[in-house]
């Protein structure tokens, strides 16, 4: 099968809902190989797809991409991310990339895609490789995007989820808690602010609220949700496993409200100031409180909990 080099985007949440288009590529009779941040490694590594990291330095990246287009057989490339520099990256990289002809890119891209409607980031990362794999002679495997994300996980991730949990002496009956959202959007904070004022009722209900947080985040979570069961950081496989096997997620519109809808995990994500016809979670078990422009109020929150933990 031809193998293709396909460029991840930048963000945990992004990865997650690229996987119906790599899958698509999969099905379609492609071998992706992936190349992205080095913590996408972990995360992706159930899938079963080569994985080489980009560092950001630019004759590193470059090195690494032409001997992946001389050695692995990696003449194609496809770019989920939107910007010049990957189309740059690929380009001088002796790859032939398809990709949306966004950020003046045009002139860099052996196959180019027209931008299509306004629509889920899901679907909008499928209708790449879909359009790609037209472009390249294939037919694609499905013509419309799966119900599911689709992520697989690694007995390591497992084993090493249970031995945490052994470790911390947490109870089957947990729900993952994300109080963290980074970034602005539209110059306005992503994090719904009453994470704290749910941990009295969950435990009430015999649910102990658990929080891991990366690195970045950690003070951050405390601050936000101190009464909440705080763990140190561990990697992205090892937290997806303890995610997949938690009673429910409650997560604002971030990366980790992604990885539990790549599992097909019960969730709760709380939006206020995103779009969630563009990046709400993609999963059927799924239930999003809020809107644009308005917060969930404790109660609704509250109410969805009681549901979900009858």
């Amino acid at each position: 099968m031809p193998t293709i080099l396909c460029r991840l985007p930048n963000h945990v949440g992004d990865c997650c809902m690229c996987l119906p288009a790599l899958r698509l590529l999969e099905a379609s009779g492609y071998t992706p190989a992936l190349v992205g941040k080095r913590w996408a490694e972990d995360l992706m590594a159930g899938m079963g797809w080569r994985f080489d990291p980009i560092t950001g330095h630019v004759s590193e990246d470059l090195k690494r991409i032409r001997y992946l287009a001389q050695n692995a057989g990696a003449a194609k490339g496809l770019l989920f991310p939107n910007s010049l520099g990957s189309a740059l990256l690929f380009k001088f990289g002796q790859i032939e990339s398809a990709g949306l002809t966004t950020d003046c890119r045009s002139l860099l891209l052996s196959e180019k895609i027209p931008e299509p409607p306004k629509c889920h980031e899901v679907e909008r990362f499928f209708h790449v490789a879909h359009e790609a794999i037209k472009a390249w002679g294939g037919t694609p495997a499905w013509n419309k995007v799966p119900k599911n994300l689709g992520l697989l996980l690694l007995k390591r991730h497992e084993a090493a989820a249970k031995n945490l949990m052994e470790k911390y002496g947490i109870p089957k009956r947990y729900a993952v808690l994300a109080p963290i959202a980074r970034g602005l959007q539209d110059g306005q904070n992503k994090c719904w602010p009453h994470f704290n004022d749910l941990v009295g009722p969950l435990r009430n209900m015999g649910i102990e609220p658990i929080v891991f947080p990366n690195k970045e985040e950690a003070d951050a979570a405390r601050k936000a949700c101190p009464e909440a069961s705080i763990y140190e950081p561990t990697s992205l496989g090892n937290f997806a496993a303890i995610v997949k096997h938690a009673q429910f997620v409650i997560a604002n519109d971030s990366g980790v409200s992604h990885i539990a809808a790549a599992l097909g995990v019960k969730q709760i994500t709380l939006i206020g100031v995103t779009d969630p016809v563009r990046t709400s979670p993609w999963n059927p078990n799924a239930v999003l409180l809020g809107e644009k422009g308005r917060w969930p109020t404790i109660e609704e929150v509250l109410e969805t909990i009681k549901k979900f933990a009858a």
